[in-house]
């Protein structure tokens, strides 16, 4: 009894000294001086026919993904930033065959229970200097938060859900390791980024991916990107698979916001195809066990406002691009096409207010992985995805 009322007693003074306002969620981060990002999205999509075996006429799937995102600015021009994600499900990616992949949102890395647990996917320090001209960013970095980026076609989670137009397909994208990234505004109109991915956190050596952008921002409504890249881990080559290389690739991407309510962009990519890597970890390698690599992609699209139909929430968008295989495949299958997947997307996003929006899409594949799925059929995908953020 004595225990209870020692306990009321606190309560009731922490209560008439601690301002009632700092038990709420924004008062608790302003404390702090944290910058708080939450968000939710849900997908789900249908296709009349599936392409990876015969006797399945139509298929459907749905995905969440959850994100939260802490951000901390020191007075020095520093910050960290931490950012966790989960979620469930693979979508169509398992049971539609294309080149260009069609859900975008759905976690590559999920187990075969199709989930996942909340992981630590950025995590990192940031630090400019000589007067902002040098920015250092030092951690667990996100591969597409810094090269081959593009205003219109980069946003899974309100743009295209289509992989190939949320970034660039050919890039061999490095888990998301330990990375150092160095960016210098060499003019004002002109910056250069280069950074190193490590492939293996545990064997922190040469052999990672590096990569060099150049940006140019003339005005504020346009960027073009022109970036290289190379991955120094053993490939194997087509040609002479006692053969171990690297990979390199290199491409171009643009935005430019034509007026107020209307945007354009353009990306177009290329990679090395004579070398490719192990499907398995079998100690024998032949010919067979080698990836079908690709060599090409491009696409490009169009975006609008809804202020132009008085909706300024809502945004609609456009893209259309192809994805080339490898013609040196061809020397290891002879019944491997080498031919371009034609990808198209059509999306509307309604914003019902600035916290959510549900956005329905139609995509459409033009013989699927240049003629090498199963089913040869074209595919046609129809979803709905919502978005929650506060």
């Amino acid at each position: 009894m004595k225990g209870f009322i020692k306990l009321a007693l606190l309560i009731i003074v922490f209560t008439l000294v601690v301002p009632a306002k700092m038990f709420s969620a924004d008062s608790v981060a302003e404390q702090f001086g944290l910058k708080v990002k939450c968000g939710g999205t849900f997908v789900l999509q249908d296709t009349p026919k599936e392409n990876i075996q015969n006797d399945v006429e139509g298929a459907s799937a749905g995905v969440y993904l959850f994100d939260l995102t802490l951000e901390k600015n020191f007075e020095h021009n520093g910050k960290v930033l931490v950012k966790f994600e989960g979620g469930r499900g693979k979508g169509l990616n398992d049971k539609v065959q294309t080149y260009a992949g069609v859900n975008a949102v759905a976690d590559p890395s999920l187990n075969d229970a199709a989930d996942t647990l909340a992981k630590v996917t950025k995590l990192y320090y940031q630090q400019s200097i000589f007067d902002d001209k040098l920015t250092i960013d030092f951690g667990k970095l996100s591969f597409g938060s810094f090269f081959a980026d593009n205003k219109y076609s980069g946003d899974c989670d309100c743009q295209f859900i289509t992989s190939i137009f949320s970034g660039d397909k050919i890039i061999e994208t490095p888990p998301q390791r330990l990375a150092l990234a160095l960016t210098y505004n060499i003019i004002e109109k002109f910056k250069i980024t280069y950074a190193y991915f490590s492939t293996d956190i545990d064997h922190i050596d040469s052999t990672g991916v590096n990569v060099a952008q150049l940006t140019y921002s003339p005005c504020k409504c346009c960027n073009l990107l022109a970036y290289v890249w190379g991955n120094n881990k053993n490939h194997y080559s087509l040609k002479d698979i006692n053969k171990k290389s690297g990979v390199y690739g290199f491409g171009i991407s643009a935005d430019h916001a034509v007026s107020e309510n209307v945007g354009v962009f353009g990306r177009v990519s290329y990679k090395d195809s004579s070398v490719s890597v192990l499907k398995s970890t079998s100690s024998e390698i032949t010919p067979t066990q080698l990836t079908q690599p690709l060599s090409m992609s491009w696409d490009a699209g169009v975006q609008f406002s809804g202020n132009i139909w008085s909706r300024p929430t809502d945004t609609t968008g456009f893209a259309i691009g192809q994805m080339y295989g490898s013609k040196d495949y061809k020397e290891v299958d002879s019944n491997y096409k080498d031919g371009a997947e034609t990808e198209m997307e059509l999306y509307y996003n309604f914003g019902i207010n600035k916290n959510f929006a549900i956005t329905p899409a139609v995509q459409y594949f033009i013989d699927p992985k240049g003629g090498n799925a199963l089913v040869k059929d074209n595919i046609v995908v129809a979803g709905v995805r919502t978005r929650m953020s506060f």
